[in-house]
């Protein structure tokens, strides 16, 4: 499977499809979990019609999304609402069960089905669409990981939810029963005494129910833009606790955005129940094609046993998605939709960003090519210059690009790169990690270690002098091993003061190798350097296609107008370093990647 290259597309191609249909999930659940907790209002007013509740729906909705940047600072309101709805829900049903049909609990049985289908035929199978309502959420019971352990969702699913659930669905069975003409048969069901009060339990529990999948859409963009399967976008986590608890402000707005358009434009919970079957199945059997790949691949289970798992489940999930595509004139089609959408922008990333790679590790400056570029025609100038890079085992074209046009060098240069780790917070003195060039005077290369619950926003200047200060201490502490050395006996790089002046005159006119006096040099050059003004070189650079014809039209389109619209509007470190800092600090360089 490592090796296959088609089985690694196919895979990769079904895991894009997975990630757009939760996405699509998570932007219907929201839609069709208020529009039908408000739906209960006409319920109770003829005078409202289907736009007012639908207006209605879109400022709650509005509302919600609003809500999500306050993260786990209204977290501690969830809980009580869902326990709430889970049993007086089931109270409720009971109490439909003991006074219109204390039978009910008979439809438990298989028998019933079975008699079902076979008076039924086809229009059972069509009903089949329907009844994916009952199982929705179903598909993304693990998807708050981040927020709770997978035992505490397992014993809340069984001790709580399922059982609410069944006594629910019994109840209104049983109403049914008696009043088979009904069709809103939720807020029927409900006793008068009690309808204000569960329609206001209703609408929390639809707001917190469409908070699991808005979660799961920040996380699952969160892995899609560690994985660089997705571009770069602003995350923010909102507990230093829990990896899982973030928020991200485009994607938020970005699902806000949708919602209010899907509610505006199918209107109706029928249509909205149309898309969000489609939605659920597809989700239901890609996770059934990956949870077979992974008993095979990394819990080692016997062959056979994965295979019939894989029978068992989708075959019955085949038959719903049979039923459900029925579906797709009547609003079963937004889902694909969506998913196309968030297909296109995932696919030109990746292939953009494969380009770009490519065209970087090709026209990569090696270590060995400097003694080169910093010829005798190449001038140091005082001071530092910060020069960021997208990888830190690498120096990108960009420099090459630079030192031909600019025929000039900083005294100090470091080559930086800032990582995001999986610990909440990196310690200060963690945080920068040097190497320097041997025998390439001033030129380092540091990696920058931030930790996932700090902030993504650096601030320039903040920044810049942590860099510094830790840079000096490196310096400091190989100075100190140079003297050791030396005093055992050991050969050391030392260099006195004065020859450190008399050597710096000569490495501004050339590089060698035999010009450099170890990390004393270093050191003097870094404190003459910081007492001038510090440069930050970033690169803006852009892909172009050079060729012709129709498949070079296509691929001229997805890097020259949809790649090159999303990798400028991505949000990076550079872009938010750029934001902070000085025009005078800031020297951005553009250079054409012809691909």
């Amino acid at each position: 499977m490592e090796r296959n290259n088609t089985i690694q597309i196919f895979l990769f191609a079904l895991t894009v499809m997975g990630a757009c249909m939760v996405i699509g999930d998570g932007i219907i659940t929201p839609a069709i979990s208020v529009l039908s907790a408000v739906d209960g209002l006409r319920n109770a007013s003829s005078a409202l019609n289907q736009s007012s509740i639908v207006i209605i729906t879109s400022v709650l909705l509005i509302a919600l999304f609003l809500l999500q940047r306050f993260g786990t600072r209204v977290g501690f309101l969830f809980s009580p609402i869902v326990v709430t709805w889970f049993v007086t829900t089931a109270a409720i049903g009971v109490y439909n069960v003991i006074v219109h049909n204390p039978t009910i609990f008979k439809a438990l049985s298989p028998h019933y089905i079975v008699r079902f289908f076979m008076r039924r035929g086809t229009e059972g199978w069509g009903a089949l669409a329907g009844t994916v309502l009952c199982i929705t959420s179903s598909e993304a019971i693990y998807a708050d990981l981040g927020h709770f352990t997978r035992l505490s969702m397992q014993v809340g699913f069984i001790s709580l939810a399922y059982p609410s659930n069944i006594l629910t669905y019994a109840g209104q069975a049983a109403y049914l029963t008696k009043h088979l003409d009904n069709e809103n048969v939720f807020y029927n069901f409900i006793p008068k005494p009690v309808y204000w009060p569960m329609f206001a339990v209703a609408t929390l529990a639809a707001i917190v129910a469409s908070q699991c999948l808005i979660s799961a859409c920040f996380s699952l963009v969160k892995q899609s833009v560690a994985l660089d399967l997705f571009p770069k976008v602003r995350l923010t986590h909102t507990s230093e606790n829990h990896e899982g608890q973030i928020y991200s402000p485009e994607v938020n707005y970005f699902l806000m955005t949708l919602c209010v358009l899907v509610v505006l434009g199918l209107r109706s919970v029928d249509n909205l129940g149309h898309a969000y079957g489609v939605a659920v199945i597809m989700v239901m059997f890609i996770t059934t094609c990956f949870a077979t790949i992974a008993m095979v691949t990394v819990w080692n289970v016997w062959l056979p046993w994965a295979v019939l798992f894989f029978v068992v489940y989708a075959s019955v999930e085949g038959v719903y998605i049979s039923a459900v595509m029925s579906k797709i004139p009547q609003g079963g089609w937004l889902p694909f939709l969506v998913a196309v959408f968030i297909g296109l922008i995932m696919y030109t990333w990746v292939y953009g960003r494969e380009k770009h790679h490519a065209y970087e590790k090709e026209n990569r400056v090696r270590e060995q090519d400097l003694q080169t570029l910093l010829n005798a025609s190449v001038k140091r100038v005082p001071g530092i210059c910060i020069f960021y890079c997208d990888f830190d085992d690498e120096i990108p074209p960009l420099m090459r690009h630079y030192l031909r046009n600019i025929r000039s060098f900083h005294k100090v240069v470091v080559f930086t790169t800032v990582t995001y780790c999986k610990v909440p917070k990196v310690p200060h003195s963690e945080r920068f990690k040097f190497s320097n060039f041997d025998g390439y005077p001033g030129l380092f290369r540091c990696t920058a270690l931030y930790g996932y619950a700090e902030e993504r926003s650096l601030r320039w200047r903040t920044f810049f002098e942590g860099l510094v200060d830790n840079l000096k201490l490196q310096m400091q502490f190989a100075i100190f091993e140079s003297s050791r050395r030396s005093s055992d006996g050991l050969p050391a790089s030392r260099a006195s003061s004065e020859d450190v002046d008399t050597r710096e005159e000569q490495a501004g006119t050339s590089a060698q190798n035999d010009q450099y006096l170890g990390p004393l040099q270093d050191m003097e050059s870094l404190q003459r350097a910081i007492t001038e003004r510090p440069v930050l070189v970033i690169g803006r650079t852009r892909l172009i296609t050079t060729t012709s014809g129709l498949g070079n039209w296509l691929r001229k389109s997805f890097l020259d107008i949809i790649y090159r619209f999303l990798y400028s509007n991505s949000t990076s470190v550079a872009a938010s370093l750029k934001l902070s800092i000085p025009p005078a600090n800031l020297m951005e360089i553009s250079m054409l990647y012809e691909v």
